[in-house]
């Protein structure tokens, strides 16, 4: 080849990353493709040095073709055909090309004859960089901190080797292999997506062990190969392996940037070493440091990049498709993290009167299925991850941490959104942290798509500008992070960014290793070195390694706050009562309670289901019935289908505790609106409104849904109460009677959606329909669909107030219930108060349909429901029977 070939925008015939290019006029087509790429100087001349053996043969644009570039490029490329694609990516760009056998001349003879060189590619090949690459050692020593420089492959290993470095095999068979490539969205890389595909083609890699303090890591391979080299003074960029390769992506950006670049230090090009994402790839690596295996922090985070880049190009949910769901209000409420840390000035648990006396400690607990370090946590016999949670939230957890990362900690997104689920209906439920390595705003979008308050912000994976930005994102959103540290230092760069929830991570994340005095060191550094009102505001959590009340102790003297405990929750048998021991809280009366092990707690959905099928889960075949839960009183009596003041006032003299109206035209015992009103007032002027509230408001640290509507109802201060009842009205004249009457409940005895009860400002009594026989032995399993759903929907919190079990006037599909005189299985509604699992409240039942005197303690005795409900069984002839009304309601109370 001759010493230099000079090309003046001509377009050679080659290989560009989207195939064969077939003739100039498509090579050109293709080059007008590229809208994004900058503008090029054209007064730019680009040099490239190679082996190359075949001398370069210019093609001229086609007739009538203008050159819309000049540049010039100097370059020591490869062997023939990367020469060759590498000539024709600068050509399609406007590049004025030089290209140069790396042994053609002396470093002195490149400098005289191209004076007015702009930009050098070293691209020497195949061989080794010591003794194969010719000039190209000395070609960069000679214009470092002149013009911008680009390595290419084999020109990678010659920067490393210029500055120190050592050159050897990469440890495995990589020659013609395509990787994913990490990067840090700077300088060469900067627009780039992540996990971008790069081919390589020489086996050769830079070890990392003896990589110069000059240069730092710019990409990986997921496996840790180091993919691209950047000297930290110099605009000198460079890759091991060829982006202009067909099998490679993006390399025309690549090119561009590099084009893009004036002047030979990062000094002098302003915005070049800004990553356009928020986060850093890979990590600097100073020179001496020790080993070629990346740490378990490098791996999770090399692989959490690609899964972010995965997830981001997945319509649905792309970065656009977050935002536009945040905007729309989409995910549900939030919680502020930082309050629910701290006690409760209404509280009145057991576990705020002990707060009372001591400091307040507070509890995140974890679900997590296995860990890099213990391996799985949990097998397939475990519970899952919302009934765990929903048992931490239930003992009096303040914070439900949900592991998210999928590969080493086999978690997942959909847990979070299931755990946020189950503890949405809790009066007082707790937070939901996103535990993950968080380290695109991205993921914080997705955690508040998912149901997070909070998310986790690990300064040991952040620069301080990613830090900032990352926690600035958060407040955004709403959601106040919980930042992890591991040192005083990295203390210092949490509070700089404003940090007021501060976890210290006792486990070192690179080795995971625990050292159970981290914490304490840190409690010392806030102590000794802010002052009281800087270190009152900063709320620290112990994070790893807490297994028992001594720990937790042990950090409550020293002024921690908070505690996370994760893998010593997970593999507890009784999960509740772990909970309670770690917070030093009595456990709950067992009013109510089945008595068993927390671990049989099963979803809501599953035990109704089983009631439907007329078979216990296997679950909870052992546990008891409902008839071995003793109520702590007796139920409630509702006396419905009143039509006159007079049976209403004999019924509230009686003892009854609801007293029903029918509101449903066509009904036999329908009143209208005036009547009602008119029933309303007789009574409530003998039992005027209390001055004052109950002495002792309902507890709410760990009541369910269920419970807390269930003692608000059973604790009212004016009794009796009165029960609108509707079928299949539209919800406006539901509203209206509502507004009109001054009802106390609403009861919903058709087929009215379930939501409703949202938009009722009064508590919702639901009637579901159970067809007569339904039960065990009852042929369950062969039940409409329709009469499933019901009982399924019939123990979901956050709706209705109670569910009322009423036989259906038929086995069809669709039937309604009431007025048959009927019952039905109350092995159903047996089941029902059970479902909702061993360590929670019995679900508060209405029993209904065919009660009498004859039989209403059998059925308060098998069922133990919350109240009975009776109609046509109190009447005769049609009308309320005092007698019979009285007697009832004596017999349900003693029952």
């Amino acid at each position: 080849m001759t010493a230099s070939l000079q090309h003046a925008g001509s377009v050679p015939i080659g290989m560009t990353d989207g195939g064969p290019s077939s003739s100039t006029s498509s090579a050109a087509a293709a080059h007008s493709a590229q809208g994004n790429l900058p503008r090029i100087d054209p007064n730019n001349h680009v040099v490239m040095i190679d082996n190359c053996a075949r001398p370069f043969l210019p093609l001229s644009l086609r007739p009538g073709a203008s050159r819309a570039l000049a540049l010039t490029l100097l370059i020591l490329p490869v062997d023939d055909s990367f020469t060759w694609n590498l000539y024709q990516y600068l050509c399609l760009m406007g590049a004025n090309m030089t290209v140069i056998r790396s042994e053609a001349l002396t470093v002195e003879e490149l400098q005289a004859q191209h004076p007015d060189m702009t930009h050098l590619i070293i691209s020497p090949g195949p061989g080794h960089p010591l003794k194969d690459s010719g000039i190209s050692v000395p070609a960069i020593e000679a214009y470092e901190g002149k013009i911008p420089i680009l390595g290419v492959c084999m020109g990678l290993q010659c920067i490393t080797v210029k500055y120190g470095g050592v050159v050897d095999q990469a440890g495995e068979y990589v020659h013609g292999k395509t990787s994913s490539i990490l990067h840090d969205g700077k300088g060469l890389f900067k627009g780039l997506a992540q996990g971008i595909a790069g081919t390589r083609y020489h086996s050769l890699a830079a070890r990392i062990n003896s990589l110069p303090a000059e240069l730092e890591v710019t990409s990986r391979t997921e496996g840790g190969i180091i993919m691209g080299l950047r000297h930290k003074e110099f605009a000198i960029e460079s890759v091991q392996y060829h982006p202009e390769s067909i099998l490679s992506e993006e390399g025309k950006l690549m090119f561009a940037n590099f084009l893009s670049w004036k002047g030979g230090k990062w000094a002098d090009l302003d915005g070049a070493l800004e990553p356009v994402s928020s986060f850093s790839a890979v990590k600097p690596v100073a020179a001496g440091d020790a080993g070629a295996v990346p740490t378990i922090l490098q791996k999770i985070e090399q692989q959490r990049i690609l899964d972010v880049a995965k997830s981001k190009a997945t319509p649905g949910y792309k970065p656009d498709d977050l935002e536009s769901l945040i905007a729309l209000h989409v995910p549900p409420p939030l919680i502020s993290f930082h309050q629910r840390l701290q006690p409760s000035a209404t509280s009145t648990s057991a576990a705020a009167a002990a707060a009372a006396t001591e400091p307040h400690m507070a509890l995140l607990a974890e679900v997590k299925r296995a860990s890099p370090s213990k391996g799985d946590i949990v097998d397939a016999s475990s519970p899952s991850a919302p009934a765990i949670a929903l048992s931490y939230a239930l003992a009096g957890a303040s914070v439900i941490s949900v592991l998210t990362e999928p590969k080493w900690f086999k978690g997942s997104l959909d847990d979070m959104r299931a755990v946020r689920a189950v503890v949405d209906a809790l009066p007082n439920r707790p937070a939901i942290l996103r535990k993950d390595f968080i380290l695109d705003p991205y993921q914080i979008d997705e955690a508040r798509v998912y149901g997070a308050d909070t998310v986790l912000l690990i300064v040991a994976m952040l620069s301080d500008a990613q830090l900032a930005s990352l926690y600035a994102h958060a407040v955004r959103r709403g959601m106040e992070p919980l930042v992890e540290v591991n040192n005083a230092d990295e203390l210092e760069r949490a509070l700089a960014v404003g940090a007021r929830v501060i976890g210290v991570n006792n486990r070192n994340l690179h080795d995971f290793n625990v050292d159970m005095q981290t914490t304490t060191r840190i409690a010392d550094v806030i102590r000794d070195k802010y002052p009281p009102e800087r270190a009152d505001d900063i709320i620290l959590i112990a994070l790893s390694g807490i297994t028992g009340r001594g720990d937790v102790e042990r950090y409550r003297a020293q002024g921690v706050r908070a505690v996370l405990v994760g893998e010593s929750l997970m593999r507890a048998q009784d999960k509740g009562a772990f909970v309670r021991e770690l917070l030093g809280v009595a456990a709950p009366a067992a009013s109510r309670l089945v008595n068993g092990p927390a671990a049989a707690v099963q979803s809501a959905a599953e035990a109704v289901v089983s009631a439907v099928t007329g078979g216990p889960s296997s679950s909870t075949s052992s546990g008891p019935s409902s008839a071995e839960r003793a109520p702590s009183s007796p139920p409630l009596v509702k006396i419905c289908g009143l039509k006159t003041p007079e049976a209403a006032l004999a019924a509230a003299d009686a003892g009854a505790d609801l007293l029903g109206l029918i509101l449903v035209p066509g009904s036999k015992r329908n009143v209208p609106l005036d009547v009602a009103r008119s029933i309303i007032s007789a009574v409530r002027a003998r039992t005027p409104s209390p001055s004052s509230s109950p002495s002792t408001p309902p507890q709410l640290d760990t009541s369910t849904w269920f419970s807390l509507q269930s003692s608000r109802l059973a604790a009212h201060p004016r009794k009796p109460l009165f029960v609108g009842v509707f079928q299949n009205a539209p919800l406006s004249t539901v509203l209206h009677a509502v507004d009109s009457l001054g009802l106390d409940l609403v009861q919903l005895h058709g087929s009215e959606p379930t939501h409703w009860a949202r938009l009722i400002p009064v508590p919702v009594i639901r009637a579901f329909h159970v067809a007569p026989g339904q039960g065990a032995g009852a042929g369950g399993e062969d039940e409409s669909p329709e009469q499933q759903r019901e009982l399924v929907e019939a123990a979901r919190p956050g709706l209705h107030a109670l569910p009322l079990l009423d036989t259906a006037v038929s086995r069809l599909p669709g039937a309604l219930s009431g007025g048959a005189g009927r019952t039905f299985d109350w092995s159903v509604a047996q089941r029902l108060v059970a479902s909702l699992g061993a360590d929670q409240p019995a679900l508060p039942v209405v029993l209904a349909g065919g009660l009498d005197a004859s039989n209403v303690q059998e059925g308060v005795r098998t069922v133990r429901p919350f109240a009975v409900d009776v109609s046509g069984g109190v009447e005769t002839r049609g009308e309320k029977d005092l007698a019979k009304v009285r007697e009832f309601v004596r017999l349900a109370k003693e029952a």
